[in-house]
């Protein structure tokens, strides 16, 4: 999973929240205003109507202010579906410019490499909980799956250089907390395996909620098994229709049509796993809730081709059993002396 900086986000959250305020408040005044104008201004034209002395002048005079008015008034009043997407509330075009990640998946800039990149991120290297891991019997479902909020729409497609990402803003309550979604992305192949067995595509969707307590940040993740009919995930497969186009670290594009119906019906009434485990990314910090569907979605492949040209490799090591010593740990305890 990628780590997120989540002062950002939460600023940018609330920047787009006070804006829409901002917007709704003068829509309001707006419609007021116009219907004020319209109010003072008939009068003036009835008493012309009356009169019948420069008709034509008069009339021009005043209904050019009552039309302008009322298509202003149309514009203040006109609801969010015909007005702007309503989407735009919840999947959101990310203005912010895309830095390159300072690690890897080959060579010293890869996992086992990671701790010696920078000082944060030690627990690559020494954390006892970290992520992924081999899911099995061992690992138990939640006591209730979480309600997760999702809203079709549309969002920036990205290419961090370490993953393609689709920056978002929904909601998922869980064990009794908001959950804000901040973002979603991809690997291959899939960084969890179920009993053993690996898949081409997994899905992260990265979660916090307020705070920087233990289990203040959820990740909900799902992999992907190729099918033989063509059946798929419509979600992946319309990102996978405009991928080519983010090839290049660094770019992005607009993706519209974006639903996500499938992955959330998986989350809300599926068998899932759930486990305290780290970022799949540096710095690997702990304390991440993670809540994974048992059962792969679909996915035909074509979508998956696309991905793995673009993606190529980016998946982390399997890490121990949580709360077991780290791996690399034993390696080093293994050294010839």
């Amino acid at each position: 999973m990628r780590g997120v900086t989540h002062n950002m986000a939460a600023s940018y959250y609330n920047r787009r929240t006070k804006t829409s305020r901002d917007a709704a408040r003068l829509k309001l005044i707006l419609t007021k205003q116009c219907v004020i104008t319209a109010i003072r201004i008939s009068p003036a034209i009835v008493v012309h109507l009356k009169r019948g002395s420069n008709f034509n002048r008069s009339l021009t005079m005043y209904s050019l202010p009552i039309l302008f008015g009322v298509f202003i008034a149309s514009l203040a009043v006109a609801s969010p579906e015909t007005d702007i997407p309503s989407q735009q509330e919840f999947l959101i075009a990310n203005d912010e410019s895309l830095s390159p990640a300072h690690f890897g998946y080959t060579g010293v800039k890869g996992p086992i490499g990671w701790a010696g990149l920078s000082p944060n991120n030690a627990l690559c290297s020494t954390g006892s909980w970290q992520s992924p891991i081999n899911l099995n019997a061992s690992i138990g479902p939640p006591a209730v799956n979480p309600k997760v909020r999702i809203p079709d729409g549309y969002g920036d497609f990205e290419n961090l250089g370490t993953t393609v990402e689709v920056p978002a803003v929904g909601q998922t309550y869980f064990g009794g907390k908001l959950y804000q979604l901040q973002q979603f992305h991809f690997h291959t192949p899939s960084e969890h395996r179920i009993n053993e067995e690996y898949f081409p595509l997994e899905i992260h969707l990265v979660h916090q909620a307020s705070g920087e307590c233990h289990g203040s940040r959820l990740v909900l993740a799902a992999v992907f098994e190729i099918t033989t009919n063509g059946a798929t995930t419509q979600l992946v497969s319309t990102l996978a229709r405009q991928i080519h186009k983010i090839a290049v670290p660094g770019s992005k594009t607009r993706v519209y049509g974006l639903r996500g119906g499938e992955i959330i019906s998986v989350f809300q009434n599926y068998r899932l796993y759930q486990y305290y485990g780290s970022l799949t990314t540096p710095p690997c910090s702990e304390g991440i809730i993670w809540l994974v569907a048992q059962a792969p979605l679909p996915l035909d492949v074509g979508s998956y081709l696309a991905f793995k040209r673009v993606l190529k490799f980016n998946s982390r090591y399997t890490q121990n059993t949580p709360g077991l010593e780290n791996l690399i740990k034993v390696a080093a305890s293994q050294l010839p002396k």
